[in-house]
């Protein structure tokens, strides 16, 4: 069971393709692979397919959850919308997958910026989902988990560590009760985003939402483990594509890095004072330990 290979699902635009390159290249030989999935925009599809090409299927994004489009999500008035639209639609599309071939019933969400670094396998010898604990706390994730849910998430720990591995009928059984749970019309994905404060920034978070749920409703079917990692790696070398030898020496200490797109100077400036800070205060950054 534990080399049971799993289909994965990741979401991609163009201006990212470089890094998802790389990540289509590495995930056969460090995970059981059984199909990597990539959602793009309809327009982009065809040249994204041509760049992985037997590396990866890509679906159209907008194609995915009926009647849910980018473009309507984008005509929602939330703060930080139409712009900040496009950060909360790939999230849906990572649950909407639970929907796909429903009897390969496992499948892992793997950002597409994330390159494997090491072997990792995500289920144990009793079967257990294997999922990676992380440090992130944002209070307004857990505020949403309540509105759609209608109870508390018992936050001990994060889920926001680069990837979950789900259980399909679980992440489906969530998101009927979203549909249950929120009043109005639409499906669960309109009722989620419909249930958002209107005020505020990233007021969402999938990983937390289906981790939570797993966690206190089938605490049996899981085991909570550590992983060394690392997010924000192209910030630090001001590059947004890795070297192959920055990967070789990443391997030596990280399962996995995440490289997202590099920040302007202002922004790296930020980032290393808390750096600097949290190592002064002994606090380890995200996914270390």
């Amino acid at each position: 069971m534990k080399e049971r290979p799993l289909q994965v699902f990741a979401s991609c635009r163009m201006r990212d393709v470089e890094v998802l390159e790389i990540v289509a290249q590495r995930l056969p030989e460090m995970i059981p692979l059984k199909q990597f999935f990539v959602g793009a925009p309809d327009h982009e599809c065809a040249e994204m397919q041509r760049r992985l090409g037997s590396r990866a299927t890509v679906l159209a994004e907008d194609s995915m959850i009926p009647g849910v489009t980018l473009a309507k999500v984008r005509a929602l008035p939330l703060q930080g919308f139409p712009r900040g639209a496009g950060w909360y639609f790939q999230q849906l599309l990572k649950l909407q997958f639970a929907f796909t071939d429903p009897d390969d019933d496992y499948y892992l969400i793997w950002d597409g910026d994330t390159v494997p670094l090491r072997p990792m396998r995500f289920f144990d010898e009793q079967g257990r989902l294997l999922m990676t604990k992380a440090e992130e706390h944002h209070a307004p994730y857990f505020e949403t988990y309540w509105r759609i849910l209608g109870e508390e998430p018992h936050r001990e720990f994060s889920f926001i560590a680069q990837h979950i591995p789900a259980q399909k009928s679980v992440v489906r059984e969530m998101l009927a009760k979203i549909e249950e749970h929120v009043p109005g019309e639409g499906n669960w994905a309109w009722k989620l985003m419909r249930t958002l404060p209107s005020q505020g920034y990233s007021l969402f978070s999938e990983y937390e939402t289906y981790g939570h749920y797993m966690k206190n409703h089938y605490p049996e079917r899981v085991q909570f483990i550590e992983r060394s990692w690392r997010r924000e790696m192209a910030h630090r070398s001001g590059r947004a594509l890795p070297t192959e030898a920055e990967l070789k020496v990443a391997a030596q200490r990280y399962d996995y890095v995440g490289y997202e797109r590099v920040m302007g100077p202002g922004r790296r400036v930020i980032q290393w004072i808390l750096e600097t800070w949290r190592g002064c205060g002994k606090r380890p950054l995200v996914g270390e330990h």
